[in-house]
């Protein structure tokens, strides 16, 4: 795989070349500039509930309670992982990856539950559509019935993500233990350091309350940032409680006795902190797993309004697709157009390409007659945008990098052309460019292909929002 950032003369001559190719083998060129509906072919892409369940945010200011402190006053309450951004924290001066911080306090959790998350330190204001906040430095908890588990977690501005588990892996059950037990007061405080560790910046975290002789936790933890990863950015302009954007369910969790650097909070009187969407009752439709995808009236890819895109999850199967076919491996196959990423959590992806309209009967984790744009983590990194094959008899081809697509909602120009002489795939995201060499064993089994556009190939995880817009696009010719 070569990943390269060429002119934008270079990746213009190839896609041009490739068109060449394709006008010599007969086959055409199909557009879509979605001014109007399409009528493209749908299967499963929209599940959106029609009736949303209740969500109740309900945490801030506590005057009445004590659960994190011995005397009254705290905050805290019930926060609820659910898509809409919700906070409650102190206004700070914009803090960046080049600042040293330091904060520490006691928290106590009351109630946990399955599907429950919550975000507990820096953060910024203004939030991408992402499942963890951006710009984000502070403590990642995920809940169970039992308990919570809590990992120190750093995501710069580009939604790319390093972390350190507090509470250990539980090898026996493959799974990390919900060691937090309700009711019991812990102590923390985190450092960032950012001459530490050769100057790449170093964060440690302490935790006590815990009995070190049984519970899986371990302190001190020190987490050493990738190098690099201090250069792309982060600003703070807040610290405080800020939900899990997921669907999910609710947690109860209380702070008390907050020293953020130097600064002290008891909570004995209201510190008149910062509330967005922290007091709210409202019905909530984007469940987890319901696909709403297709054709749009918006306009976030660029251009005039319409375009194709929503929300795709990875789960059922699911597609919205034009009918193009038959082609196979023998053609050469180019694409290109405009796309916007408005929204990525952790653990999705997504894919746009050609594929067979017979995917709808294969087995989960079975995807096969597949070439395109593959658009998934790994979660540390966020999103890359990278060519993908999957043959007729299953063997995947996918290079480990490619350009990274940001969660900023830009929209962005792409390429995509497949060589079958070369039996290289490149794709370009702007004036990035990634090539995959094809071994002939792979090319050789195959691909039967009928149609082009968006899909889910059914895997579980989570949901991004992706749109697409003034595409072109390979397709069998008339007869």
């Amino acid at each position: 795989m070569n990943f390269t950032t060429p002119s934008c003369r270079c990746v213009h001559s190839c896609f041009a070349a490739a068109l060449c190719v394709i006008a010599a083998r007969a086959a055409e060129l199909k557009s879509g500039r979605f001014d109007r509906d399409p009528g493209w072919e749908g299967l499963n892409n929209r599940l959106e509930a029609t009736q949303g369940h209740t969500v109740t945010q309900d945490f801030g200011f506590s005057p009445a309670t004590r659960f994190a402190g011995g005397k009254p006053g705290e905050i805290g309450g019930r926060v609820t992982r659910t898509p809409r951004l919700a906070f409650y924290a102190a206004r700070l001066p914009a803090r960046t990856l080049n600042d040293r911080l330091s904060a520490s306090g006691a928290f106590t959790f009351t109630e946990t539950g399955g599907s429950c998350g919550v975000f507990v330190g820096w953060f910024n204001a203004r939030q991408a559509e992402t499942a963890r906040p951006t710009n984000a430095l502070g403590m990642n908890f995920g809940a169970e019935k039992t308990g919570s588990r809590l990992a120190i977690r750093l995501i710069n501005s580009g939604n790319e993500s390093c972390g350190a588990p507090v509470t250990k892996q539980d090898s026996a059950k493959g799974k990390k233990a919900p060691a937090l037990r309700r009711g019991v007061r812990y102590e923390w405080t985190l450092a960032y350091d950012p001459a530490a560790n050769g100057g790449n910046g170093q964060i440690v975290f302490t935790l006590s309350g815990f009995d070190r002789g049984k519970d899986p936790i371990q302190s001190p933890v020190t987490l050493d940032l990738p190098p690099g990863f201090k250069q792309k950015g982060a600003t703070f302009d807040r610290f405080g409680i800020v939900n899990v954007r997921k669907a999910g369910h609710a947690l109860a969790v209380y702070l008390d006795d907050l020293t953020l650097d130097g600064k002290t909070w008891d909570f004995a009187a209201d510190p008149q902190w910062e509330g967005v969407g922290n007091r709210e009752t409202y019905a909530e439709t984007q469940i987890a797993g319901a696909h709403n995808f297709g054709y749009s009236e918006t306009s976030f890819a660029g251009g005039s309004k319409g375009e194709i895109g929503g929300i795709v999850w990875r789960s059922t199967f699911a597609s919205y697709a034009d009918k193009v076919g038959p082609l196979t491996l023998d053609q050469p196959l180019v694409a290109r157009g405009r796309v916007a990423f408005t929204a990525a959590d952790p653990d999705s992806g997504v894919y746009f390409g050609w594929f067979n309209s017979a995917a709808k009967d294969a087995a989960k984790r079975d995807f096969r007659n597949f070439i395109g744009v593959q658009v998934a983590g790994p979660t540390r990194v966020g999103h890359y945008f990278r060519p993908t094959l999957a043959t007729a008899k299953g063997s995947k081809a996918v290079p480990e990098k490619g350009p990274l697509l940001r969660p900023d909602g830009a929209p962005h120009t792409w390429t995509f052309a497949y060589d079958p002489g070369r039996g290289a795939i490149t794709v370009t995201l702007d004036n990035e460019t990634a090539t995959l060499n094809l071994r002939d064993k792979v090319r050789g089994e195959g691909a039967q292909l009928d149609r082009f556009g968006l899909l889910s190939p059914g895997i579980g995880g989570s949901k991004v929002k992706i749109w697409l817009d003034d595409l072109e696009y390979s397709a069998s010719a008339p007869p």
